[in-house]
């Protein structure tokens, strides 16, 4: 009976354990961390399936599942966490840190390695402090003040400009002192980074002495910035939308302007004295009614040329995948209608697909690929009457902007339009903002293919197709009727356009073969082989025409005469050979080298090949059993040796150059460059010790670095007579060597760290210094765009080289300089031009700070940057007080002129305006800044006021850009471009932050959003 009883029972109890086992239920639950904290974006899997979620930003997390299936919990940095599904329906889980997971990933150049087995310097800035800047038209100056040796100097304010970023100095005179971008391993040009979406990427990482760069060779002498963009991660599909709006202002000056009645004022003092310039004016001339019409027409140029710009951004992401298949897509948009009236600005519009496929056990392929364009109308950024900046400071505050009647009413044209005022100057550039359009856009195509073979435990196999290609057009026009056709065009052909057009296409193949092995449980060993070839081609062309029936239709073959045409192409390729070798003890000691050699199209065949090596060393002490137990994490002594070059000159310097033009209608060879065959690489040498240690449960982290970098064989244009033929009398020569050394500290700390709130601290300095060691025969070599920097055996890069001003004689007001003895004198000379020791446009100290807070859902971040020891030309300052520039407005300053014997700290009597307006270090300013780059306060709403709505997080954020700067600086300090007429980058003499001269300002900006997670 028992056993019938049992036969029947069992069909029912396997019954009832296939419903169970089947049955779907809903598990919810909340993830932390080993502290107790909640940790966003677990991934969330069901074993076995394609189904799953990720947590949000509290850290709760819900996922339909049957009774017995098993979830998976993983995060980068946290040991894997399974759990299977029984009767209860809440599952909370507390991960532990997996100190191995989360040194992978360290990003050291031609893949990862463990942040404990890693024998370089490489900062990296991670996604928390990435978002703190966005939004952010270009990505390379999120680096400012992020990472310790990097050194970021923002061109200008023009929404779209790349910044100039150097690393640990310094390293070349003339050829490009810009890091090598490397975009999810694909080569970018500098130029193009402003293309990339900032919401797209993971990590930056700076890769910084020879232990990495060596790696790269002759593209890896300045630096490398590897950026990282994001991928996806298994489990449902998660959406995160974020949108915000704001605007922008010019920061204001520390100066003020003279209004209408302060400039009539000087105008007529100044005439009194018998300055001849002030004679004409109608603070010299006006009876009293024309006084008072004047000052009634009193004009704020500023309101009449800026508006406060308006900043858009918006982006969309899904990310997702299954175990075998991961994705991540993303779009963007970002406007920014910049701080100058009548003008459009910067817009931007991306497109990103990233993708990996384990296609089999021993197969990983992927694909990441980014689309982008942007559209840039630019003003006219010049030391010139085109240059609304200067026009802003220089128009007089009694000119109007609109052209009077008799009666005072605005005038008007024939269509009831109001007449722009030509101004004193002659150019109203009001007008010739609508009248002198200039559209550039760039389309931007960034993309990868990779595949990773695991041929065995042993080999495997990294090959990898990159590409970019950026497509830069150009209109510049001049319409009938305008401002410059009036001046210079010809009224029979009314209209002039111009258009250019630039493709450059940089593809990069390069296959990775690996060995990696244990020998003995103790001995780890892996050598990796690498092949790689690189090509940059580069095309263009133009044309122009005059003529146009129409401003309406911007097309040249509807123009009545072509002008001009040309194009013209250019190559360059690399091809290159690696062998890295890594070796490490039980994790304690450790050992790297490498060795590569470059082949560059660029040299000669003497000199097309080069040879780059380094080796490494690091001491893990905090692994050894005698730190067991104490409060020391990490600790870790590390040193390294290697050398990189520099390949950065024209293309075929070489080889004797020739143009061709025409004369008396036939075709004409002109020579334009005389070759040098024995022009080689520019090499760097790099040392590197460095310490990096982690205390009380990595409560305190940071790392300290001594390096010293000598770059020899220096590329220059090396002066030749001028009966040699060159157009630019010089040659390219190896001329001398120069020494960047310095101090790296970065320290992070969590003061507070508690469930509900968290306090953290953190900061990098640099400290700088660089000198020339040899020049050819030791002789000066007078650099920068106006002669006044110099190279000199001993001294700092591009030391400023002026007369030194003497000051006021109190007697008379007359200046007074030092000659070259020494001696005061009252006559000024350019034969006085003299070293400025110490003076240098560099920096010597260079850093950033921040602190944040979080507090429930509240988050408060605030980021500084600073630096000290930096010199500025300060020409604007010298525009704004010159006595020979009394014909335009002046600065208040202006008033405080010597006026009787005994007055000091004044500016020269404008009686001796011939010697006063001289250039001299009068107008050289240190540039020391501290600014507060960053602040964002925002709030996270609490999970529960979410539930059933199917939105995981909703965080609310306002964020304000560049909101104070501690400075003396007479004007801002931020200064890369003084003025692109005069000092483009890229041009011989070009030194970042020379000088200023009224390019386009630093903006104040203030902004607003909202993120939403699905």
């Amino acid at each position: 009976m028992r056993a019938k009883l049992a036969w029947m029972l069992t069909p029912l109890l396997a019954l009832c354990m296939s419903f169970s086992y089947g049955q779907e239920k809903t598990v919810s639950g909340n993830v932390t961390d080993q502290n107790g904290l909640p940790l966003p974006g677990v991934s969330v899997v069901v074993v076995g399936t394609s189904s799953g979620t990720q947590t949000d930003f509290d850290g709760n997390y819900s996922v339909t599942v049957s009774t017995g299936q098993v979830l998976r919990f993983s995060y980068i940095g946290q040991k894997t966490v399974e759990r299977t599904i029984g009767a209860s329906s809440t599952i909370n889980i507390q991960m532990e840190e997996d100190a191995q997971a989360l040194e992978e990933v360290v990003v050291t150049g031609y893949g990862s390695r463990s942040r404990e087995l890693s024998t370089s310097a490489v900062s990296t800035v991670s996604t928390e402090k990435i978002e703190a800047f966005v939004p952010s038209t270009s990505v390379d100056n999120i680096l400012q003040g992020q990472a310790a040796g990097v050194q970021v100097t923002a061109a200008n304010g023009r929404p779209g400009q790349t910044a100039f970023v150097t690393i640990r100095g310094v390293g070349s005179i003339s050829s490009s002192t810009t890091p090598l971008y490397v975009v999810d391993g694909v080569p970018v040009n500098s130029d193009f980074i402003n293309n990339l979406n900032p919401n797209d990427i993971e990590t930056f990482s700076i890769l910084k002495d020879a232990a990495t760069v060596s790696k790269y060779g002759s593209r890896g002498a300045n630096g490398v910035v590897l950026i990282t963009t994001k991928q996806g991660r298994s489990g449902d599909a998660r959406v995160t939308f974020r949108s915000s709006y704001g605007f922008a202002e010019r920061i204001p000056d520390p100066f003020d302007l003279m209004n209408a009645s302060q400039k009539l004022e000087l105008e007529r003092q100044f005439a009194d004295l018998g300055v001849s310039a002030a004679q004409s004016l109608p603070g010299a001339n006006a009876d009293d009614a024309e006084r008072a019409r004047l000052i009634g027409l009193d004009t704020n140029w500023e309101e009449e040329l800026l508006r406060k710009s308006q900043i858009q951004s918006s982006s969309l992401s899904i990310s997702g995948g299954s175990e075998k298949m991961t994705y991540f897509m993303s779009l963007g948009y970002d406007k920014n209608t910049g701080i100058i009236d009548r003008i459009d600005g910067f817009e931007r519009i991306t497109a990103r697909l990233n993708t990996t496929y384990q296609a089999k056990d021993w197969l990983n392929v992927g694909t990441n690929i980014s689309l982008s364009r942007n559209t840039t109308d630019l003003p006219r950024d010049r030391n010139n009457v085109q240059n609304p900046f200067r026009a802003m400071y220089d128009y007089n505050p009694w000119d109007p902007l609109y052209s009077r009647n008799p009666d005072g009413s605005i005038a008007t044209d024939d269509q009831g339009d109001p007449i722009f005022n030509p101004t004193t100057a002659g150019f109203p550039i009001a007008k010739a903002l609508i009248t002198e359009p200039e559209d550039n856009r760039n389309f931007l195509i960034v993309g990868s293919l990779f595949a990773d073979i695991q041929f065995s435990d042993k080999f495997s196999n990294r090959f990898t197709v990159g590409a970019s290609n950026n497509r830069y057009n150009r209109t510049a026009r001049s319409l009938a009727g305008g401002v410059l056709n009036t001046i210079v065009g010809d009224a029979n052909f009314p209209g002039t356009q111009t258009d250019n057009f630039q493709n450059t296409l940089q593809y990069n193949v390069n296959n990775l073969f690996t060995y990696t092995d244990t020998y003995g449980d103790y001995h780890n060993l892996s050598a990796s082989f690498l092949l790689e070839y690189n090509e940059n081609i580069y095309t263009s062309l133009f044309a122009s025409s005059r003529g146009f029936p129409s401003p309406e239709i911007p097309y040249q073959n509807i123009a009545a005469e072509a002008t001009s045409a040309g194009t013209g192409e250019a190559r360059r390729s690399l091809f290159s050979q690696g062998l890295f070798v890594d070796y490490d003890y039980d994790s304690k000691y450790i050992l790297s080298g490498s060795i590569r050699r470059d082949g560059s199209s660029r040299f000669g065949p003497e000199n097309k090949y080069g040879y780059f090596y380094s080796g490494s060393a690091a001491w893990n002490i905090a692994n050894e059993s005698f730190m067991e137990g104490t409060f020391v994490n990490d600790l870790k002594l590390r040193a390294s040796y290697g050398t990189s070059g520099n390949q950065n000159i024209g293309d075929f310097a070489f080889l004797d150059l020739l143009q061709f033009n025409t004369y008396n209608g036939n075709t004409t060879a002109i020579p334009i460059g005389v070759g040098n065959p024995n022009v080689q690489w520019e090499s760097q040498a790099i040392l590197d010790i460095g310490v990096e240690f982690g205390l009380f449960n990595n409560r305190i982290n940071g790392v300290v670095d001594y390096f010293k970098k000598n770059s020899k064989d220096l590329l220059l244009d090396q002066p030749l007579s001028h009966t040699v033929g060159d157009e630019n009398n010089s040659i390219t020569s190896n001329i001398g060597e120069v020494e960047n050394s310095g101090i790296e500290i970065s320290l992070n700390a969590d003061v507070v760290r508690a469930e509900n709130f968290v306090w953290r601290v953190g900061g990098n300095v640099s400290f700088l210094d660089n000198k020339v060691v040899s020049l050819v025969d030791g002789s000066d070599i007078i650099n920068g765009d106006f002669g006044y920097n110099i190279l000199r055996e001993g001294e700092e890069i591009n030391s400023f080289y002026t007369v030194k001003y003497a000051g006021v004689n109190p007697a008379n007001g007359e200046p007074l300089y030092y000659d070259l003895d020494g001696n005061i004198t009252n006559q000024y000379s350019g034969a006085f031009n003299t070293i400025l020791e110490g003076k240098s446009p560099y920096a010597n100290i260079e850093g950033g700070f921040f602190t944040s807070i979080k507090w429930g859902g509240f988050g408060v971040r605030a980021d500084f940057v600073g630096k000290a020891g930096n010199y500025i030309m300060n020409f604007q300052r010298q525009a704004g007080i010159s006595i020979g520039n009394i014909d335009s407005n002046q600065r208040v300053e202006a008033f405080n002129y010597w006026k009787q014997p005994g007055d000091t700290n004044v500016l020269p009597s404008p009686l001796y305006q011939g010697t006063a307006d001289q250039d001299s270090d009068r107008w050289l300013e240190r540039g020391d800044y501290l600014r507060l780059r960053t602040l964002t306060v925002d709030y996270t709403l609490p999970g529960k006021f979410m539930d059933r709505t199917g939105i995981d997080r909703i965080r609310v954020f306002a964020t304000g850009q560049n909101l104070f700067t501690i400075t003396e600086y007479n004007g801002d300090p931020e200064i890369g471009i003084g003025s692109d007429e005069s000092s483009e980058a890229g041009t011989a003499g070009f030194i970042p932050g020379a000088f200023s001269l009224f390019s386009y300002p630093q903006t104040r900006s203030y902004t607003f959003g909202v993120e939403i997670g699905f």
